[in-house]
């Protein structure tokens, strides 16, 4: 079960983003009801263009129904998912009824919760409150998010998470315009993983990109001994050099082989809680 009833009075709040978006830190403030499209380029609907019980999760998670939503706020260069990430026009339209049968699906297969992954989910969360609050026993829910939304999101998702799972990226602010085209990155993150850290448990990740060690791996471990140092680490090392990777001298290569176990040393002599 989530952790609370979604009640009509929190999912008109999120509602009211639909006519003035402040879903994310670009806080582009677009009429979405009106046909105006944010840098995410999302409207009022939400769609999935996959879903499926996975088993490549941290141990804790898996199995875990993972929802791709479509659209994101963030442009990286590296993305997995490719256009899907990016254009909210792709997949089947997230309603009542589509859930609620994907979700009877997933127990079927023995799914331990749901998860929200994207793309961004967080500029679908009206949609996305709205079809939970039609599932009567919702499973325990997963957020994993580029994290760039506004304390306001995290608000409307108090009591509904059980798990976040924050994506890390960059230890930077440079680091994170030039890659995935967003300002204030450090300080919007870093200052959301608090929020998410007093409201559920967290389980922090970071992918390791080819050539960010000093830039980006090595400050976000500092960051987290200093600020969170219990939390939950996993770090990924299996990037492949996908989408518009190969624009960025740095990102159009393979990781060294190593690197992946030279991190988690790294952060396990720093103290930090390493998972797999």
């Amino acid at each position: 079960m989530s952790l609370v009833a979604i009640s009509s009075d929190r999912r008109e709040q999120a509602l009211r983003h639909e006519d003035r978006c402040c879903l994310c830190e670009h806080r582009c403030l677009a009429n979405r009801s009106a046909g105006e499209r944010g840098p995410c380029k999302a409207g009022i609907e939400a769609r999935v263009f996959r879903h499926r019980v996975e088993c490549g999760e941290e141990a804790e998670l898996i199995p875990s129904h993972l929802f791709y939503l479509s659209g994101c706020d963030l442009r990286c260069a590296f993305c997995i998912a490719e256009a899907n990430a990016f254009d909210p026009r792709r997949g089947t339209l997230l309603t009542a009824e589509f859930f609620q049968r994907a979700v009877a699906w997933g127990q079927t297969q023995g799914a331990r919760n749901i998860q929200w992954v994207g793309g961004e989910p967080t500029i679908h969360l009206p949609a996305i409150l709205e079809v939970m609050s039609s599932v009567n026993e919702l499973p325990p829910v997963v957020w994993k998010s580029d994290f760039y939304g506004t304390p306001e999101v995290f608000e409307l998702l108090e009591g509904v998470v059980s798990v976040y799972v924050p994506d890390f990226k960059f230890g930077n602010d440079e680091c994170a315009q030039r890659i995935a085209g967003v300002e204030r990155y450090w300080e919007v993150v870093t200052r959301n993983l608090q929020l998410a850290a007093e409201q559920a448990d967290v389980i922090v990740r970071h992918l390791l990109l080819p050539g960010h060690w000093d830039c980006c791996f090595v400050p976000i471990t500092r960051w987290l001994r200093e600020r969170m140092p219990t939390v939950k680490f996993s770090i990924r090392d299996g990037y492949l050099p996908m989408w518009q990777a190969s624009q960025h001298e740095d990102l159009a290569r393979l990781l060294e082989p190593g690197v992946g176990d030279k991190a988690r040393e790294w952060a396990t002599r720093l103290g930090l809680r390493v998972i797999h």
